[in-house]
């Protein structure tokens, strides 16, 4: 099946974000690599490229214009939010900048809890409190959606509040992520078509790797290299 981008990525941001990932490193790819040196992503795939927008944060002014345009983008896709909350690790900045340019509430989702048995939500108010709050999950990049999954049931199971949809830097649009989050919307910054396109006028990668690049994106678990 192929991915789709239709209705996730923001028109006004997809080609300035893609344009930071590629200028500040956060986004790169390495045909010359050999193969075990490829990137590994969480989500287990195996490629030549890969995206660490953790490189972002070293930016001053990359690092405004993606908080800004997060904040803008979360203001207009969901406006009946009360939570913020960020997925560990990627998505604590993220959200916090936008939990702060917005005036919302910030929770975070801990990878593991602290202690066996304790809390993966971090930033609750008192239990009776905003007891059925609208959340909006914020990750830098969504891949196979595992972590984004994980860590909604855990605020679903710790808190008992709505999510609103999930919001992050980049989403590469697998299928496998959208039956992954089901029910849940999912919105992006930008997707692979800008973030090729950008990679491709910086010199970053030739012709013929964007080709297989756009390939690879389409069905990334079945993609065969021609490298």
């Amino acid at each position: 099946m192929a991915a789709q981008t239709t209705g996730l990525t923001d028109a006004h941001y997809a080609l300035s974000a893609a344009e930071c990932l590629v200028a500040c490193g956060a986004f790169t790819a390495d045909f010359s690599r050999p193969r075990d040196r490829w990137f590994r992503w969480k989500s287990g795939i195996v490629a030549p490229c890969g995206c660490d927008c953790r490189r972002l944060i070293a930016f001053p002014a990359h690092r405004r214009l993606i908080a800004d345009a997060l904040a803008d983008a979360i203001a207009g896709a969901f406006p009946a939010a009360d939570y913020i909350a960020g997925v560990a690790h990627g998505g604590i900045p993220w959200a916090t900048a936008v939990a702060d340019r917005l005036g919302l509430p910030l929770a975070y989702v801990r990878a593991q809890p602290r202690a066996a048995g304790g809390p993966r939500v971090e930033g609750l108010p008192r239990r009776d409190v905003q007891l059925r709050a609208r959340a909006v999950v914020v990750d830098d990049v969504v891949a196979s959606a595992g972590s984004v999954a994980q860590a909604i049931r855990a605020i679903r199971d710790e808190t008992g509040w709505l999510i609103a949809g999930v919001q992050s830097i980049a989403n590469w649009g697998f299928a496998e992520m959208r039956e992954t989050l089901g029910e849940w919307p999912a919105r992006a910054l930008t997707s692979y078509p800008q973030v090729i396109d950008r990679a491709l006028a910086a010199g970053l990668i030739d012709d013929g790797q964007a080709v297989q690049l756009r390939h690879f994106y389409l069905n990334p678990r079945s993609h065969t290299w021609g490298v």
